[in-house]
């Protein structure tokens, strides 16, 4: 089923989107035009390279996508952008990254597993295994 990432902003995220490119045939991928044009060039899959700030931007891209992976900065100045696209999108699966705490108005989104994670330990397999199955639990993981 086709994935979308979105937002894989470092290394680390790098390197999960390289391994769900090995498992998923179909990876999108959503980049903010604000990086680095070597960086962006780096990253495998179809790639949407636009404003991180517009959440049409995002949820337009995620069209047609069955899962999303959001990747949230540690700054968290995302979270708004990230919520509106996500109820705009037509996405059936979201697997949310992030280092921060999740809010109320995240964990009511239905059909969402928040991961939180510290240092990008384990986080690696954790997607990977979330993204393949056909049905997953949704809500709050800690990732340790």
């Amino acid at each position: 089923m086709p994935v979308i990432c979105v937002n894989p902003s470092n290394s680390s995220e790098k390197e999960i989107v390289e391994k769900l490119s090995l498992q998923n045939g179909d990876l999108r991928v959503f980049l903010s035009d604000q990086l680095e044009d070597t960086y962006n060039k780096s990253i495998p899959g179809k790639k949407a390279i636009g404003d991180i700030l517009d959440d049409t931007h995002i949820s337009t891209a995620s069209h047609g996508a069955f899962c999303g992976v959001f990747f949230e900065d540690i700054k968290s100045d995302l979270r708004n952008v990230f919520l509106d696209a996500i109820k705009e999108s037509t996405l059936k699966r979201i697997l949310w990254v992030s280092e921060s705490a999740p809010t109320d108005e995240i964990l009511e989104i239905s059909n969402l597993a928040y991961l939180q994670h510290k240092n990008y330990e384990n986080l690696t397999e954790e997607i990977l295994e979330l993204e393949s199955k056909e049905e997953i639990e949704f809500g709050f993981k800690e990732i340790t």
